[in-house]
């Protein structure tokens, strides 16, 4: 049974299945472990971890009372939703991870192994959504274009669903939001792991993305065309201020209009080598106040949906 339990409650012989917090405060170099040594014990509980979240079916439970702790068996909803998270995750690492070596080096990208992916998550996201969008902000330096790429994806069909797009797009846009970023993947890591401001030369490798992306995409023939206008499209602004082709208004489609929203939403509440994770509620209010950023009407649909 998985439960959130504070780092102060750690104790030896549990398992531990994730660490919430940002990749910096994070004290060890893995995720999942059993606490054996009192050294480690000692180490989580004085991290700056947000919380942890054990298996008692592989470890030791809390020796405080269960009503002490964040998330108890009290709550098997909120436990089936973490446990069926992490699973959805588990199923679409391997599969992601192929699409973006074989993106990295330029060859052919397996379609089939996005289309997969994508049913993991809107399967989970019919009733595990939150909790799933939840362990996608514990994202470590080395796995944030991964977790990024599942939540942005997730947060898609979400919103999708709820506007009321049939479940055949629902599905389109959910493959083009696990594939947005495909293109960083022609982008050096140390340009995209820099903790300093860009300058003017890495922004611009930065900016090539979408086209790299788009590019890798496009030569294979069998990816639906709104996941390639997503790919294209999602830094694009109502305004006309976006990049790569500043397209204006109603030149926007509404695939890139929600995936450009989702996109920003997760990269705003994540945590990142150059700045801190914002509060949801924070980073809605923010977006709100980005005039001429984004549809207005989705942005509100997407706060409303998850009770900002």
């Amino acid at each position: 049974m998985l439960k959130r339990i504070k780092p102060g409650q750690a104790r030896l012989g549990m398992f531990i299945e994730a660490i919430e917090g940002s990749w910096a405060d994070h004290p060890f170099w893995r995720n999942q472990f059993r606490l054996d040594r009192a050294k480690d014990v000692e180490r989580l509980k004085s991290s700056h971890v947000t919380a942890v979240i054990i298996d008692t079916d592989k470890g030791v439970d809390v020796a405080l009372p269960i009503a002490m702790t964040e998330r108890s068996s009290a709550h098997p909803r909120e436990n089936l939703s973490l446990k069926r998270a992490l699973r959805t995750i588990e199923q679409s690492k391997p599969l992601i991870t192929e699409i973006f070596e074989n993106a990295r080096i330029g060859g052919t990208i397996p379609v089939s192994h996005a289309a997969q992916a994508v049913e993991h998550i809107a399967a989970c996201m019919q009733d595990s959504g939150k909790a799933l969008i939840e362990v996608t902000r514990l994202k470590a330096r080395d796995e944030y274009t991964f977790l990024h790429s599942i939540a942005v994806s997730g947060l898609v069909v979400h919103l999708a669903r709820f506007v009321g797009l049939d479940e055949k797009m629902v599905r389109d846009l959910g493959m083009g939001g696990l594939l947005h970023d495909i293109g960083k993947m022609r982008v050096p890591l140390k340009v995209l792991n820099k903790s300093a401001p860009l300058n003017d030369v890495e922004m611009g490798q930065v900016r090539l993305h979408p086209s790299h992306g788009y590019q890798l995409l496009a030569k294979q023939g069998d990816v639906p065309r709104v996941v390639l206008d997503i790919c294209l499209h999602h830094h694009e602004r109502i305004d006309g201020s976006g990049y790569p082709n500043g397209l204006f208004d109603k030149q926007i489609s509404i695939a890139v209009r929600i995936t450009s929203i989702c996109d920003v939403y997760d990269a705003l509440t994540s945590a990142r080598a150059y700045k801190k994770a914002w509060n949801p509620r924070d980073a809605a209010r923010f977006m709100l106040e980005q005039e001429g950023q984004f549809d207005r009407r989705l942005l509100r649909q997407l706060f409303h949906s998850l009770r900002l």
